[in-house]
């Protein structure tokens, strides 16, 4: 009986995996599909299966497999796709933006380690001392090698509850140093965009997220700073660590600088919804300049990208991961969730921004002195515009 219910569970397995490799592509747009099916894949997975049953050194837990066979299978179809078990899914359909962590910013594709991306001012995670290409090997003893980002992220984050938050634990690989490293989860990231005056006229506006109000908010600072003495000669929006936000935010910001019937796209696998920003512009002529890295995901990615697409903006800086697009939430019966992404965004001219970064005029390399690298350039360019 015990052996039967075994075989049940191999037997979904086998499904679930074959149905896969059916699919002569990925499930929403992208670079390159998956296999087509063939006799042979079919005969392997059944191999594998009946090794798995018959030599196995010990009977295989039914459970894990089936959970493990579900993690694999939605977590390897692109970095934003997830299975989250029933515990992450309430953490995930409960928390409440924003959310208590650690101030760090990863970035993780399946079947490798998390990699640290960016490190907030002030947060735990820099006072920890941790750095941009730490990549992070365990999580409260938990590897991190086959979870998702959002799995990630999530352990990264404070936990619901009254009580405060212990440190988390986690496994650092740093070159070839292996570090034990716990921090905090008390960071509370709140909505804000700094301003300041650069050099030779420049006004940088940079913002912590792509949040709603951020457009009408950016707008309100343009119009008290233009009429000042001097008049800037042109604004720099830095969307360097600008990770996440509100696309129709996004939308709004791009129309602050431009009007255009389409600006961009949303294509899922039944459709195209063209993006307009048909309001007329705020600051139509003002010269502008967009900063980014390694950082700068989502509605940041799309705001750059439209506007350097349509020769409203210059950009500058590292390449962007690539992460613009949509993902909806679809709850299984034993209160586990699958999260998939259902659209990516691609610019008028075709390129999409999904695996892609953004366009750039100029593409710099990291360092550890990246402002004045990004002003210099910057100046540079508005030189030769002049």
């Amino acid at each position: 009986m015990r052996f039967n219910k075994l075989n049940v569970y191999l037997l979904v397995i086998i499904l679930l995996l074959t149905a896969m490799l059916l699919l002569d592509k990925r499930f929403l747009p992208a670079k390159s599909p998956l296999p087509q099916f063939s006799p042979s894949n079919a005969d392997l997975l059944s191999t594998v299966m009946n090794y798995i049953k018959t030599d196995y050194l010990e009977e295989p837990n039914p459970a894990r497999i089936t959970e493990g066979a579900y993690r694999g299978l939605i977590n390897s179809l692109d970095p934003l796709s997830a299975y989250l078990d029933k515990d992450l899914a309430s953490r995930y359909l409960n928390r409440k933006i924003p959310v208590k962590g650690t101030g760090l910013i990863i970035f993780k594709k399946y079947g490798v380690f998390p990699m640290v991306i960016a490190v907030r001012e002030n947060s735990p995670a820099a006072q920890a001392g941790l750095k941009v290409g730490d990549n992070i090997s365990a999580i409260n003893d938990r590897n991190t090698m086959n979870l998702s980002l959002l799995e990630t992220s999530l352990l990264l984050e404070a936990e619901p509850g009254p009580n405060g938050q212990p440190p988390v634990r986690l496994r650092v690989l740093r070159g070839s140093e292996t570090l034990e490293i716990q921090v905090n989860r008390d960071f509370l990231l709140r909505d804000n965009l700094k301003f300041s005056a650069g050099p030779s006229g420049l006004v940088v506006l940079r913002p912590t997220s792509i949040y709603q109000g951020l457009a009408a908010e950016i707008s309100k600072t343009l119009k008290a700073r233009l009429k000042t003495r001097p008049v800037p000669r042109a604004a720099v929006l830095d969307l360097r660590d600008c990770w996440g936000g509100d696309y129709e935010e996004a939308r709004k910001l791009i129309n602050l600088f431009i009007k255009v019937e389409e600006a961009a796209s949303l294509e899922s696998r039944s459709q195209k919804q063209v993006i307009a920003c048909s309001d007329s512009p705020e600051f139509p002529n003002l010269k502008l300049f967009i900063w980014v890295n390694q950082a700068t995901a989502g509605p940041a990615e799309l705001v750059g990208g439209v506007l350097k697409d349509l020769n409203r903006a210059q950009t500058i800086g590292l390449e962007t991961p690539g992460l613009a697009g949509v993902q909806e939430s679809f709850p299984l019966a034993d209160g586990s969730l699958v999260v998939l992404t259902t659209a990516v965004f691609s610019l008028k001219s075709g390129t999409k921004l999904w695996d892609n970064s953004l366009p750039l005029d100029v593409k710099l390399s990291y360092s550890e002195s990246m402002d004045k690298l990004y002003q210099d350039k910057t100046l540079s360019l508005l030189s030769a515009k002049n």
